[in-house]
Parts: C-alpha cells; sequence; structure tokens
C-alpha cells in the first residue's frame, strides 16, 4: 500500500494532477506566523432551481427548526453564506422561480420565496453573507434574442432592481451578485453592471465571474478593465487536479461558488468534507458554496436529495438532519469569516499516509481550529469532477503547536467518521485532547473528519419529537387558491415551465395564474411544451384531476390557446396522460404535455374531438385514469372521453398548465384516488432467499417485499434486515448483513440513482445486477436489463425511472418467490 503527499503539479494533454512521494513521520507544526489568505466563509444554494420550493409551506414548528438547523450559530450548519437564485421564470433544474421583473414596466417584490428565506437566515444569523445569481432571465431583458448581454445596461438595470428590492422592501444586503449560472459572462456587460450598481448607492456588492469553469481566469488576464470590475472568481465543482495558474496570476479571491451535488448520506458528508479542506491545501480556494442547501422539491424532479438537510413532507412536518449538516459544522462552528488560513507546512497540508488538514486563526484573538479529514477513495468522490486513484491508511499524528499559538493545556476536539456503518455511526461527537510542551497526538482513521479547536461553543443542535415521516402525498386532495397572499406560489406545487403565481383578479377573488409573457433566456428546457405546474408524487397511476380554468380574453391571442390536465407525468411532461382544451372547444387526449405553440416537439393524440366553445369565462376541466388504464375526461360535468385506453407504465405527478405563454387562471384545484387497492404481501424472506423481480405496486403503496435501503457502504438492505448478496455469477441471494463481504457491495452512483437509471456493480465479480422479463434477477449475464433506479417513498428499485415501452410495466426487486412471467405480451395498454 501506498501513501500520498502533493510533490509537484505536472500536466499532460490540457489536465493537471499531482505527483507524489512518501511522507515522513515529522510532526506536524503550526504556526501563526505564516498566515495566508482571509476565509470567506462556508455557504449553502437555495435554488438552481426551486430546490426550497416545499420549505415556505412547511407545518410548524418543523419549518423553524429546520431553519435553526441550517442557519443557527453554535447548532448545526451555522452557515455563513447563503446564495440565492434570482427568479427567471425558467425551469432551472428542480423547477421554476418567478422573476421579480415578468415584464419590463413592472417590479414585484414579493414573488418566490428567496426573499423570505434570506430574512429568516438574517434573523438567525446577522452577520451572515447573502449572494444572488441568476440561472435565467425573463425573455424582456434580450428583446426575444435570448441573449441577456445584447442589452446590457437593460440586463444591469434588472439584476439592480433584483439589489435594490431586497435592501428597500426587506433590509437585506446582498454582498455578492453573480452573472449568469454557468453559461456566459460578457466583459462589457460586467463593466455595465458594476458601474450601475456604484450608481444606485451598492459599490459594496462584489460581483462574482462567472459561476462556471476555469476559462474565465485565462479571459479575465487578457481583459484588465474586465478584471478590474470583478471582485471574486467563481467556479463550479472545480477539480483540485487542473491548471490554477491564470487564476493565482490575478490575484483574486477564487471560489468554489458551486460544490457538492452529492447525495445527503454518509457518502455525501464524505464529499463534502474532502472538498472544503482539499480546495484550499492544493489550489488555496477560500470559500465553498454546497448545492443545495435543503432538499425541500419532490422526488421525480433532477437530484433528489443532493441537500445539506432533506425536508420533503411539508404535509406530515418529518425531516432528516443528515450527516452533512455536521460535516458543515466541523468548519463553521468554530470558525468566523475574516479568521486567516494558515500556509501550507504552517498549518495546512496533506497528511502522510493521505488526506488533508487545515488551519484558522482568528486575527483578533489567540483562537485557532484545526480540521483533518481522510477519505478512502471508494467514498471520496463528489457527483464531479471526478478523482485520480489514491490510498489512504489510518495513522496517528504529533501536532506541534509553535510559541506564536500560545498553546493552551487543552483542547476541544469533534469527531465524525463518515465510512463507519454502525446503526448508530459517530457523526459530530466530542471529547477534549491534552496539550503537553505545545504538543498533542491525534489518531486519524479513513473516513475521519476531525476538528481540534480551542472554541468550546459547539454544540450537536436538537429537536425533541421529530414527527414520523409520512413519504405518501395525503389524498384526496383540494385547493381553492384563496388562503395564499399575492405574488405566492400555490402551497405544494412545484412550477416545471413557466411561473404560476396566486393573485387577486376582478372578482375580488384569487387565482393561480402563470405570469409569464413569452419564452424565457432559458438555463436548460428551451421551451418545447407548455407551461405547467405539478403536485404529487412519481409513483401516482390511478388519480382524477379536476379544476376549473379561465383562458383570457381572447383580444390579440388565438383560439389554439388551451387548458390543460394531466395525471401519470413526468417532471417535464414529456410522458404522461393530459387532457387539452381551446378556445373553440377543440379537444386532445396526449400521452404528454402540449407542444408549446410554434415548436417542434412531437405529439400524437390518443384521442380528439370538439365540444362547445370555452371563449374566456371559468370552466371546469377533469381527466381520471384508473387501474384499468382507461381514460375518462369532462368539461364543466359533460363527458367529452370515456374509456380510451392509455399506457400502464406510465407513473407520475398530477399537473394543470396550458400551450402557450398566456395568463391562463385556475381555481378549486382537486386530486383524488380513483379505485385503489392495497397489495398483498408474500411470505418473510429468509436468509438463502433467491431474489426475483415483480410488477411494482401501484400508487406509492408500500411493500414490504420491494422495499430496499441503499446503504452508504453500497449494500442493498432488505426491510427484512438482510441484505443482497451476489458473490457468484448467477442467483442473488438475501444472506446476514456483513459490509466486509464483496458479494454484498453493489456499486452505483448513489446520488443519480434516484433520478436515472445507473449500473448496481456486484463487487464480487465485477459484474452488473439484471433482470429478465420472467422475473429473473442475477449478475453474470446480459438480461432484458442491467440498470435500476431508486424510488425513496416506497424504497423500490425499479427498472423504470420513465416510461420505457419495450419493458413494459415497470418491474421491482422483491424478496418474494419467483413468479413466472415468461411469455407474457409488454404491452402499451395492460
Amino acid at each position: 500500500m501506498s501513501f500520498w503527499r502533493r510533490a509537484e503539479v505536472f500536466c499532460l494533454a490540457g489536465l493537471c494532477f499531482a505527483a507524489f512521494v512518501q511522507a515522513s513521520a515529522a510532526p506536524i507544526v503550526v504556526d501563526r506566523t505564516h498566515t495566508s489568505a482571509t476565509f470567506d466563509g462556508i455557504g449553502g444554494l437555495s435554488g438552481g432551481g426551486a430546490t426550497s420550493v416545499l420549505l415556505p409551506h412547511y407545518a410548524e414548528p418543523s419549518r423553524s427548526q429546520i431553519l435553526d438547523y441550517l442557519f443557527k450559530p453554535n447548532f448545526g450548519a451555522s452557515l455563513q453564506i447563503l446564495k440565492v437564485e434570482i427568479g427567471g421564470d425558467s425551469q432551472s433544474t428542480d423547477g421554476t422561480e418567478s422573476s421579480h421583473m415578468h415584464t419590463e414596466d413592472r417590479i414585484d417584490l414579493h414573488t418566490g420565496y428567496e426573499w423570505w428565506l434570506m430574512q429568516e437566515a438574517k434573523k438567525r444569523n446577522p452577520e451572515i453573507k447573502l449572494y444572488g445569481l441568476a440561472w435565467a432571465f425573463p425573455g424582456w431583458v434580450g428583446e426575444g434574442s435570448g441573449d441577456p448581454f445584447k442589452f446590457p445596461e437593460q440586463t444591469a438595470r434588472y439584476l439592480v432592481a433584483w439589489v435594490a428590492g431586497a435592501k428597500t422592501e426587506y433590509g437585506l444586503d446582498i454582498d455578492y451578485l453573480g452573472i449568469w449560472n454557468e453559461r456566459a459572462s460578457d466583459s462589457k456587460f460586467v463593466q455595465v453592471l458594476r458601474k450601475t450598481l456604484n450608481q444606485a448607492g451598492f459599490a459594496r456588492t462584489k460581483l462574482v465571474v462567472k459561476d462556471g469553469t476555469l476559462d474565465i481566469c485565462n479571459e479575465l488576464l487578457k481583459d484588465k478593465a474586465y478584471a478590474d470590475a470583478v471582485d471574486i472568481v467563481g467556479l463550479h465543482y472545480p477539480s483540485d487536479f487542473a491548471d490554477f495558474s491564470a487564476c493565482r496570476q490575478l490575484g483574486k479571491p477564487v471560489w468554489a461558488s458551486e460544490e457538492s451535488s452529492s447525495y445527503d448520506d454518509l457518502n455525501g458528508a464524505a464529499c463534502w468534507g474532502r472538498v472544503i479542506n482539499s480546495h484550499w491545501v492544493i489550489n488555496r480556494m477560500t470559500s465553498s458554496i454546497m448545492w443545495n442547501l435543503v432538499g425541500a422539491y419532490y422526488h421525480g424532479t433532477d437530484w433528489y436529495a443532493s441537500s445539506m438537510l432533506t425536508s420533503v413532507e411539508p404535509w406530515s412536518g418529518h425531516y432528516e438532519v443528515n450527516p452533512v449538516i455536521w460535516a458543515t459544522a466541523h468548519v463553521t462552528q468554530f470558525t468566523k469569516i475574516g479568521w486567516r488560513y494558515l500556509a501550507n507546512g504552517s498549518g495546512s497540508g496533506e497528511l502522510p499516509r493521505g488526506g488533508y488538514y487545515t488551519a484558522w486563526v482568528d486575527p483578533s484573538s489567540d483562537d485557532f481550529t484545526m480540521n483533518f479529514v481522510k477519505i478512502s477513495r471508494d467514498h471520496a468522490s463528489c457527483t464531479r469532477p471526478p478523482l485520480p486513484n489514491f490510498q489512504v491508511e489510518e495513522e496517528t499524528l504529533t501536532v506541534l503547536l509553535s510559541p506564536s499559538m500560545r498553546p493552551p493545556d487543552e483542547l476541544e476536539i469533534w469527531y465524525s467518521n463518515f465510512e463507519s456503518y454502525d446503526a448508530d455511526p459517530s457523526v459530530f461527537k466530542h471529547s477534549t485532547v491534552q496539550v503537553l510542551n505545545g504538543k498533542f497526538s491525534l489518531k486519524v482513521p479513513v473516513g475521519a473528519m476531525i476538528t481540534v479547536t480551542t472554541i468550546k461553543t459547539g454544540q450537536k443542535g436538537s429537536f425533541q419529537g421529530i414527527p414520523p415521516s409520512s413519504p405518501s402525498f395525503p389524498l384526496n386532495y383540494a385547493d381553492d387558491f384563496q388562503s395564499s397572499a399575492d405574488s405566492e406560489n400555490a402551497r405544494w406545487f412545484a412550477d416545471q415551465i413557466g411561473s404560476f403565481e396566486i393573485h387577486r383578479v376582478e372578482d375580488g377573488m384569487r387565482s393561480l395564474k402563470q405570469m409569464v409573457p413569452l419564452l424565457p433566456i432559458g438555463w436548460t428546457d428551451k421551451g418545447s411544451r407548455g407551461p405547467m405546474t405539478l403536485i404529487g408524487m412519481r409513483e401516482w397511476q390511478d388519480i382524477k384531476v379536476q379544476v376549473s380554468f379561465r383562458l383570457p380574453p381572447p383580444a390579440g391571442r388565438v383560439p389554439a390557446d388551451a387548458a390543460c390536465v394531466g395525471v401519470r407525468t413526468d417532471q417535464m411532461w414529456k410522458n404522461g396522460v393530459v387532457l387539452c382544451v381551446n378556445y373553440d372547444g377543440h379537444w386532445e387526449l396526449l400521452n404528454s404535455g402540449p407542444p408549446l405553440q410554434g415548436s417542434s416537439a412531437p405529439a400524437t393524440p390518443l384521442a380528439s374531438g370538439m365540444t362547445k366553445a370555452v371563449g374566456s369565462s371559468w370552466h371546469v376541466l377533469s381527466l381520471e385514469v384508473g387501474g384499468s388504464n382507461e381514460a375518462q375526461g369532462a368539461l364543466d360535468g359533460n363527458e367529452l372521453l370515456s374509456s380510451v385506453p392509455v399506457r400502464s407504465m406510465d407513473t407520475g405527478f398530477a399537473a394543470i398548465g396550458a400551450n402557450g405563454w398566456f395568463p391562463i387562471e385556475f381555481r378549486n384545484f382537486s386530486v383524488s384516488k380513483v379505485h385503489w387497492a392495497p397489495p398483498a404481501s408474500c411470505v418473510e424472506p429468509r436468509p438463502g432467499a433467491v431474489l426475483t423481480s415483480e410488477p411494482c405496486t401501484r400508487n406509492g403503496y408500500y411493500l414490504q417485499e420491494q422495499a430496499w435501503e441503499l446503504l452508504p457502504s453500497y449494500q442493498l438492505k432488505h426491510d427484512s434486515g438482510l441484505c443482497a448478496s451476489g458473490g457468484a455469477q448467477g442467483a442473488v441471494t438475501l444472506e446476514i448483513c456483513d459490509s466486509t463481504k464483496p458479494a454484498q457491495l453493489f456499486l452505483n452512483d448513489y446520488t443519480l440513482v434516484r433520478n436515472t437509471l445507473v449500473e448496481f456493480t456486484s463487487k464480487a465479480v465485477m459484474k452488473p445486477l439484471a433482470g429478465d422479463k420472467s422475473g429473473a434477477v442475477f449478475v453474470g449475464k446480459a438480461g432484458d436489463w442491467s440498470k435500476w433506479t431508486y424510488f425513496p417513498n416506497t424504497k423500490q428499485l425499479r427498472n423504470q425511472y420513465v416510461a420505457d415501452v419495450s419493458l413494459g410495466y415497470p418491474m421491482c426487486l422483491t424478496a418474494c418467490p419467483k413468479k413466472d412471467l415468461t411469455h407474457k405480451p409488454v404491452s402499451l395498454f395492460t
């Protein structure tokens, strides 16, 4: 086994790596006289997009407790920076966030929830820094060009209106402002933005450029006026093994201004703890900001629970305090922005047997903090970028505090191990260490993150009685939208295309209204399907959705403008069952959301027809699909369609929307069950039982035989307490759990598995877990599928994330005896 310590950097084909040599056993020397850069803080990111959407409507006291875990000093994550999305009316990962200026002539400082979140953060920590960044822009900014920099004064006015609104409406000072997330930047625009901020009285707001890739440093080196307008270089998911020489020449702070994107378990904590340290030690980055702050968005939208804390049950108040909270606390509870890093070799560096250590000192007192982290290669990876191979091993360190540190007699220790897979792993445990003659010893095992500090206020905060989990969305459900405030999002709805807000209209009642008048300057989705907001569960199949709608007055509109309701829809309603009716009364039943008018998105109606013209008055539209996989639809209680066959394999949310950028209104929404029946369960599994696959339970019902837990050790733990084992080519069985057995380790992308299909590779034979339509499950040979996805609400390991016509109805890994499905036809409609 070899151990690594960074000696020099070499580059090959544009990618740079660290070269390492075996380390000596000399003491680690900590010397305050060798201070280096200023520490800029550790943060979390709300947005990119709509990642906090369920939090504002969370049941109390859970909502306040979640906010305390994130922002309250000396309690939980104790965040030092809050970065938020400046809503731009377009899909930006998990949904759409409303702009403060849907149109050029009106500013609304009450849209969305980021204002509220910044206020709550400041209430808990007045010293927290605030950072705003746009992922998208309303279409008017570029006057239809799709380029936010074509009219720089106009876009600068738009962003400064947000900064000014934060101050005038909420008393919030925006400390940092970005340009355009992970897309282009522009020298002229940044200079105009700097000038506009200064003229508006916001000279203290610093500009971060460009919230993207490393090439920005070379751009700034070539353009002095551009560089002079920039305060901070912000990089996303930077590789510590890339070439930072251009960035260093700038002489500006360099931040990992978006980082991690990793699932919220022990592995995610290991990733986060590693980069907080390695970014400073290797490349002198002075801040890391985690995406995302709080996983308050539905499973079935992208990057589920890639978060610091997970809260997806606003109806029950249940939330999960994840290990990532405590990895953050290892630094934030024992440092402050403005402290100074100690240079490599004087308090920071790479550990002799692998890993990193970092030291911070308070320039105004004798206080200091050190952090040590040692993560193995299998558990060190963040979602991106890839890491080179390396090895680490447990070691015992001797740390020598020089006289400049004024060594105390005793130091506080906070210990976590993110590779401990016990039922109660060691996470943020407190102890002390004695200092003798300026020295102390420290054992650093593999998986460890350890804080050594003079600060005595650390706390593993907690609340009693977190409500139990109730992952099934409560049905039957209804909302007339009358109890919400103007400009708010509707409770528990998640906009995916367009922006839907509550507004009082001419009859004195409130409506949920689509606010985007033209195609935004998007970040991801370019608007191939019409505006839509969703609610519910990715697992739903048999539901009825009903809603009142009103199309806008016909002046300036076209007869094709249509209102739509959907069931079984995925995030961007590319799949599902959707019923639309337009001004003239033409209706269509589709297997997707409606194509946006003027787009080329495919749509083949399952059924269509004519009814009475609907005009611009209020009407009631309903759609239901039950266990027979037949659709029924009605307008104002009059049947439009009946018993129309639809695909059996579609599952998903309830949705309402339209086929164009117009201000459609909705009221009196309801979603209800249609002929739900609890599934029957098979006998209790035993060691040696052969695993199979069977049709997944419908509608989010939990079934023990299909219930699995994905352990951070890469084991598949069945609800019975046994683990899957695939040690030899052939059948997969249940065995007593033992994380030391390679046969029980199914390597997978633990972050993406909840959002897409990934392989589960048996570490014993390095072959994927596969299945076929007969119900057999095996390793070591080809099947009808070799990738799986995890549905956390029902704990199912499925062979489909969205409908796959070639596979038929979704199949789930089960501990039931094999059910012979051979020769049964794969049908679209059964």
